[in-house]
């Protein structure tokens, strides 16, 4: 039968022949698939081995106890009883790819792979979208009760005092609940998955969203040449309000960076690469360490005047390509956000 990085690596080559969609990476032993899924995106785990064999059932355990919602299939290396597809099932396998005698099974493995690997985004999508309403429904229950109750409330006085001074009140009340909506709506759309995307240029694309930003005597500094993958008016969006904040936040006279982030190779492996992408920076007051997470929440702000929705959706755009957005210090002092995770067609 081979030993056990003979069959791994025979069944790599077999994989990436059938589908150019695959990369795989054979390893011998648990830890080091563990290793791996601990260092790097992981779309399925392929056990292979006999029920009883370090990699085969209890590797579906020990996997399934620490990532529960990643697909893991189970290959045996030789025919077995439906008993013992049902453990396999019961240990926390997605699917069983069953072996034949005198039958080649990677077309059967590519199929389940692929069908583990699209249910499990499914669900997560369907996840995400359903979190993304639950934070939709309490910003405009929240959001929209406060000067809604303020109109309401001036208007009856209005009435009863025979003021009309209150009016005007009432009507700022309004304008206030009407870019409330606007925003709210433009965050339910930004949140939706983007179809297909096409190239874009970040640094052309940087200059024309400065050009919409009253940017006073702001200076935008890009420092890039690469091209993303992206949803157009969506990444648009996303630098707008990156920009807008660090004008609002660090002044007229705060300076923008825009740069790439270079892939990096980690030290528990060879050829692991975190996540690259992109960062804005500027060199305002920054974010305390403390506030770094309540940023991107709905209807957060230190802005009387702001509606607490831009960073957020900032947070929305990325999700929605897949992407991660956190927040740190810049090199000079301010704040720093950096947007991973980014597919680059260069």
């Amino acid at each position: 039968m081979g030993s056990t990085r003979d069959r791994a690596a025979e069944l790599k080559a077999s994989l990436e022949r059938a589908d150019d969609r695959f990369a795989v990476e054979p390893v011998a032993a648990v830890d080091a698939a563990l290793d791996i899924l601990r260092d790097s995106p992981v779309d399925c785990l392929v056990a292979v081995g006999r029920p009883a064999d370090p990699t085969g059932l209890p590797a579906v355990e020990a996997v399934r106890d620490g990532h529960p919602s990643l697909p893991v299939v189970f290959c045996p290396v030789e025919p077995i009883e439906a008993s013992v597809v049902a453990e396999a099932f019961e240990a926390g396998a997605t699917d069983v790819a069953r072996a034949h005698a005198d039958s080649d099974r990677t077309p059967v493995l590519v199929h389940r792979i692929s069908n583990a690997v699209a249910s499990a985004r499914a669900v997560a999508e369907a996840e995400r979208q359903h979190d993304r309403l639950e934070r939709f429904v309490h910003g405009v229950s929240h959001d929209l009760r406060n000067p809604l109750n303020v109109a309401q409330g001036r208007l009856e006085m209005a009435r009863s005092e025979d003021d009309l001074g209150h009016v005007d009140a009432a009507a700022s009340a309004v304008d206030r609940t009407l870019e409330l909506i606007t925003d709210l709506l433009t965050l339910a759309r930004q949140g939706e998955k983007p179809g297909e995307l096409e190239p874009v240029e970040l640094s052309a694309l940087a200059d024309t969203c400065w050009a919409n930003v009253a940017s006073g005597d702001a200076t935008l500094v890009v420092d890039t040449d690469r091209r993303i993958l992206a949803d157009r008016g969506r990444l648009k969006r996303l630098l707008e309000n990156l920009f807008r904040n660090a004008v609002d936040h660090g002044g007229g006279d705060v300076t923008v960076v825009v740069g790439d982030i270079s892939p990096m190779y980690t030290t528990t492996r060879a050829g692991a690469v975190l996540p690259s992408g992109f960062f804005v920076a500027d060199n305002g007051p920054g974010i305390p360490a403390e506030e770094r997470e309540r940023v991107f929440e709905v209807g957060y702000t230190t802005d009387a005047n702001g509606t607490g929705f831009g960073l957020n959706i900032v947070a929305e755009v990325a999700s929605a390509h897949g992407w991660e957005v956190a927040v740190s210090d810049g090199s000079r002092g301010g704040a720093r956000f950096e947007i991973t995770g980014v597919e680059f067609d260069d």
